[in-house]
């Protein structure tokens, strides 16, 4: 008989095996303990739920849910990221992974989680209600970027650190410029290191003299997330981060909230390209919606309207826009505008418009809004 259930604490040193086997055989080898740390590591099992489906003893399937919480000035919503989704080789088409699916997002509507992200195919997911949807810009950069540029921008003397362990005198300073970003995920302090060495990444701290001027996260030669106290540091930063990562080329993953960052390299990047952040499932439609329209208030001039809509199983609806301002409130009566959950993703946070000139034809400029995570958050 099979046993869907929450996994214990103290079965995760078997959960860890499970998915280094499994992973390992499907891929490449896996160690999940250097892999995510900030899950896997000693001491860290309280940090995350997991479910499994054990037969006899013996696990079958598991798959990983982490809570994020997304922070904007005084606003908070929270985020589910699942992961280390895997099931034993010879247990495939058993239906493991569906069952455990369906027990993971209850829990999460039951807790009052706002939304969910997972990464994987599109349509494998769909099954369980998520849809592709957030946005990221990626830029590339190669040597003659900065060749040619070095001129436009102040010569800065600049070091990358990279930081060893958990007891480097820069985590904090680290942790606090992180939070002074439009929108951040709220780390823990004695978590922010392993956070950052996730997927196996580096840690840097930019020095200049000898004095902290920010970090960045490099993971091969992909920046993936960058915070400086100055936003002149750019284009050293930059082109010292192309050198650790081998001096060929560098990518800069950028979410779209961050406009300063963007205006920094508009003028010495080689290419872009826009793309989808990841899937996600919005269980608090109106919380996750109010969140993302004001961060986006922010940078865009909003234009004035109401839309009225509802969304399949979670409610119906009011977006109404006055003066730059939204305001997200909930419907009692059921509008003309009908969307399924995996519409509602597609219309409202994805950068691909096909559907959403399809299903809302006069939506103003609010969408798509900028939904993101980090791939430091993500498991």
């Amino acid at each position: 008989m099979i046993l869907y259930r929450k996994a214990m604490p103290e079965e995760m040193p078997e959960i860890l095996d499970f998915i280094n086997m499994v992973f390992s055989m499907a891929h490449y080898p896996h160690d999940f303990r250097v892999l995510l740390p900030k899950l896997y590591g000693l001491g860290k099992e309280a940090k995350s739920t997991h479910y499994i489906a054990v037969e006899e003893s013996s696990i079958k399937a598991a798959v990983c849910v982490l809570p994020v919480t997304l922070c904007h000035k005084d606003s908070r919503i929270t985020c589910a990221a699942v992961g280390s989704v895997s099931v034993h080789p010879y247990s495939r088409s058993s239906g493991h992974m569906r069952q455990l699916m369906k027990l993971a997002v209850s829990d999460m509507e039951k807790d009052g989680i706002c939304m969910s992200t997972l990464s994987g195919r599109r349509q494998r997911y769909q099954y369980y209600g998520y849809e592709l949807g957030g946005t990221h810009y990626r830029y590339r950069f190669i040597p003659d970027n900065f060749r040619h540029c070095a001129g436009n921008f102040p010569p800065r003397n600049l070091l990358l650190e990279e930081i060893p362990d958990s007891q480097s005198p820069y985590l904090p300073q680290m942790h606090r410029l992180s939070e002074k970003q439009a929108v951040f995920p709220l780390r823990n302090s004695d978590d922010f290191y392993a956070v950052c060495q996730s997927w196996a990444s580096k840690l840097y701290a930019v020095l200049e003299a000898g004095t902290f001027r920010g970090y960045v996260s490099l993971h091969d030669n992909t920046v993936q997330e960058l915070c400086l106290e100055d936003s002149s540091l750019t284009f050293s930063c930059l082109q010292s981060c192309l050198e650790k990562a081998g001096g060929q080329e560098l990518l800069l993953q950028v979410s779209p909230h961050e406009k300063a960052l963007m205006e920094e390299v508009s003028a010495f990047y080689e290419s872009f390209t826009l793309q989808t952040d990841d899937n996600y499932q919005i269980f608090r439609c109106r919380e996750v919606l109010q969140f993302f329209l004001d961060v986006k208030s922010e940078y865009c001039r909003l234009e004035n309207g109401r839309l009225d809509f509802s969304v399949q199983g979670r409610g119906s609806f009011r977006i109404t826009v006055q003066n730059g301002k939204a305001a997200v409130s909930s419907l009692d009566e059921s509008p003309e505008t009908m969307l399924t959950p995996l519409e509602f993703v597609s219309c409202m946070f994805s950068p691909e418009p096909g559907m959403r000139e399809k299903l809302l034809p006069e939506s103003f400029n609010w969408f798509p809004l900028p939904l993101a995570l980090s791939p430091l958050d993500k498991c």
